[in-house]
């Protein structure tokens, strides 16, 4: 304990060295190191639920789409050689077809259609009069299971070779200035709201303090390609 102690009063002494501009730098970012933890704290459980979310959703949609091309090559067999098995073999793909899409679909209603989700982060950021919004970037249309696909090849894992209509993520990247708690209080309601949407890729900096600027994604999935550009 007298060690800790000592190098304590070393460190205190030298701080109380350094000049007051100096100091104020050295507290200022000891105060930046708290919000940055603080804030890591805040997204990291969302970022996964985001993460998980957006796998399954992806996963089960080329399941579907390995079902649909079962099928068709079932039927393409049962033109050429009817068969009672076959028969019997297509309507279990269809079933399971049938269920991969209810559990798709049921996912989706959960999360804000993507024609609606700018009428939803507008009527946020007028409920936080403290927030400023600097910047709103509407992002082009990813296929989901086809990024989920090649990312599965690219780490050397069997990836489903048929791609169906396609599960569609639909984004906006969002630039805003205010301060830890304006930006906590925005992020709790995003998460709170009845109509989900999912986001990530957060960047945090601490400018004059208290003020800090964050730039994320905010994004819907949707089996519709078409989405209204800002």
């Amino acid at each position: 304990m007298s060690g800790i102690k000592a190098r304590w009063q070393a460190l205190g002494k030298r701080f109380d060295a350094q000049s007051s501009r100096e100091r104020g730098l050295i507290a200022a970012a000891a105060v930046g190191g708290v919000l940055l933890l603080g804030f890591s704290l805040l997204v990291d459980p969302a970022l996964s639920r985001a993460r998980i979310a957006e796998r399954q959703i992806a996963q089960t949609n080329s399941e579907l789409a390995a079902i649909q091309a079962q099928l068709q090559v079932l039927r393409t067999q049962l033109q050429v050689d009817p068969d009672a098995g076959r028969r019997s073999e297509i309507e279990g793909l269809k079933k399971d077809a049938a269920d991969a899409d209810a559990a798709i679909r049921k996912i989706q209603s959960g999360l804000v259609p993507p024609e609606e989700m700018n009428a939803l982060l507008e009527r946020l950021l007028a409920k936080n009069a403290g927030l400023r919004l600097l910047s709103l970037k509407s992002l082009s249309p990813v296929n989901l299971a086809e990024s989920v696909a090649e990312s599965m090849r690219g780490n050397d894992r069997a990836a489903p070779a048929a791609i169906g209509a396609g599960l569609f993520k639909h984004g906006v990247e969002l630039k805003l200035e205010g301060t830890y708690s304006e930006v906590h209080d925005w992020l709790r309601q995003l998460e709170e709201a009845p109509q989900k949407v999912l986001w990530g890729d957060v960047r945090y900096v601490v400018g004059d303090y208290p003020r800090a600027q964050v730039t994320l994604t905010v994004y819907t999935l949707s089996l519709d390609r078409s989405w209204l550009a800002i």
